[in-house]
């Protein structure tokens, strides 16, 4: 096999493999081990499930509220939605020419010299996978944190426990696991489903809340009072860690570049995806959190919420109903359950795709497509082991949830930022970015949109690990910096134990 750097072929209209050193290229999939039952509104709206924006926001309302409070909030949905465009775009255009399963991380063994395109993309494929991986964490336990803020709410004698939040987290992991391997193939329909409820929840809640709401704020306040409340943090270094609520609301950012190899012309189908996720979650974040902001005159008081559940608080406030308060929590529940089955499906396909190409121990079994199912069994159950597993934080930390989701969005980011600075590298050149290419920028733009992309998962990476509030102690301290060294150790491990010798980078079964 020649050493030399590979220069891809590129006709997009017929299957095209072409591996050396580890780059592959690729387009077309046919006879692929799954069936291609995703159309362009299904994969637009499994992305859309997974990032939920909205409920993002309100999920994590707190860590921004305590950040900055509305400024944090508000300016920080604009900021990231356009930097997340970056990053969007940038990936689109990648996903248009190397439609698979692996995304990011084969997008990296194309692009990378042939001595570092190993190294780099079993980097970004583990990035991405641990990414998925505490995503699932973090919905899991937002939604066990919603279903305990409703039984508080209406059984307020009942004491919650750490413990209890754990076994509900747990069962949320494990049905979703289940229902992964025997249901989700039969019933895509819920992720339609799922689109629908979102969307009408989301109109409900900028609707009512406003309209009930009896309160009356000066605009300036709301977005030009910044309320630093980390408790010794400079002003702008709280407004950066506050960031990370409006960031999770476009976690998953990839979820249909791994979904490549389910739909039917992926090549068109998944850039398109990729965008209107961007979008739509902007177009739906932004008007729900400034609904919000007006509808209940101070905000910050949220935070000492009995239910432990500031939004809840503030939209029983608006509305002067808890029914209705307690209405928009259950579609909430039901929204975030979709979404944890998205995440979870999305998840198993990387891990794999990555097992495919032997990255993995036990990669036979990892690999595997049970013929009667449909579905990657055991990399479904692996990382519904490990979302067990990290459960464990949350018994740590009071802030296992800021933790799972600044874990997130940093490693995720960096898996993206991988392939963009190769990208820059090898300077846009037509032989990884073809002219006859579905979806294409503007050279000038491309380069922009891949040097913001890279920016921006160093300013993640640094403050992202940064505790929110200060002074830290144990049991409010920020892990991610523990989870990201956990996880940089058994990327290590596994990778001088089985990895250097059995994974040559991406590998398709056509």
């Amino acid at each position: 096999m020649s050493k030399q750097d590979l220069k891809p072929n590129h006709d997009l209209s017929t299957p095209s493999i072409e591996l050396a050193n580890g780059q592959v290229a690729v387009t077309g999939l046919p006879n692929a081990p799954m069936k291609q039952n995703f159309s362009i509104l299904s994969i637009i709206a499994v992305g859309y499930n997974i990032s939920n924006s909205w409920v993002a926001i309100a999920a994590s309302f707190a860590i921004a509220i305590q950040s900055g409070g509305a400024v944090t909030l508000l300016y920080g949905i604009i900021l990231v939605a356009a930097i997340m465009l970056c990053t969007g775009l940038t990936l689109a255009e990648l996903a248009s020419v190397y439609p698979t399963a692996g995304g990011q991380y084969h997008f990296t063994s194309i692009l990378a010299t042939s001595r570092w395109s190993r190294s780099l993309s079993y980097s970004s494929g583990l990035a991405a996978v641990f990414s998925w991986i505490t995503l699932s964490a973090s919905i899991a336990l937002s939604s066990a944190n919603v279903l305990m803020a409703i039984i508080i709410r209406w059984r307020p004698e009942y004491q919650p426990e750490t413990w209890h939040y754990f076994l509900v987290y747990q069962a949320m992991n494990a049905v979703m696991v289940l229902y992964n391997i025997f249901l989700t193939n039969k019933t895509l329909w819920v992720y339609n489903l799922g689109f629908v409820l979102s969307i009408s929840t989301f109109l409900a809640i900028t609707i009512t809340c406003p309209a009930r709401s009896s309160i009356q704020l000066d605009s300036s306040h709301v977005w030009t009072q910044f309320a630093n409340g980390s408790g010794g943090w400079p002003d702008g270094i709280s407004f950066l860690t506050g960031l990370s609520t409006p960031q999770f609301m476009l976690s998953g950012l990839d979820a249909t570049l791994h979904l490549a190899e389910e739909c039917l012309q992926p090549e068109r189908i998944v850039p398109k995806a990729v965008i209107v996720t961007v979008i739509v979650g902007f177009l739906t974040a932004f008007p729900f959190s400034v609904a919000i902001i007006y509808s209940y005159k101070d905000v910050e008081l949220s935070l000492t919420a009995p239910t432990g559940f500031p939004i809840y608080f503030i939209w029983e406030k608006a509305t002067h109903s808890p029914v209705a308060a307690t209405i928009f929590m259950a579609c909430m529940l039901t929204v975030s359950c979709i979404a944890l089955n998205a995440v979870h499906q999305t998840s198993s396909r990387l891990t794999w795709s990555f097992a495919r190409d032997e990255a993995l121990f036990y990669s036979n079994k990892l690999a595997s497509v049970s013929p009667t199912l449909g579905v990657p069994v055991y990399a479904i159950l692996l990382d519904g082991l490990w979302v067990l597993l990290l459960g464990v934080v949350y018994v740590a930390s009071s802030n296992a949830f800021n933790a799972f989701i600044s874990t997130t969005v940093v490693v995720a980011q960096i898996s993206y930022a991988i392939p963009s600075a190769l990208l820059l590298y090898r300077r846009r050149s037509t032989d990884y970015l073809p002219s006859s290419r579905p979806f294409k920028l503007i050279n000038s733009v491309g380069y922009i949109v891949n040097i913001v992309t890279i920016v921006w998962a160093v300013v993640l990476t640094v403050f992202f690990s940064f505790p929110t509030v200060l002074p830290a102690t144990g049991g409010n301290m920020n892990y991610t910096s523990v989870v990201l060294v956990a996880m940089l150790v058994l990327g290590i491990v596994n990778w001088f134990a089985y990895a250097r010798k059995h994974y040559h980078g991406p590998r398709l079964e056509l």
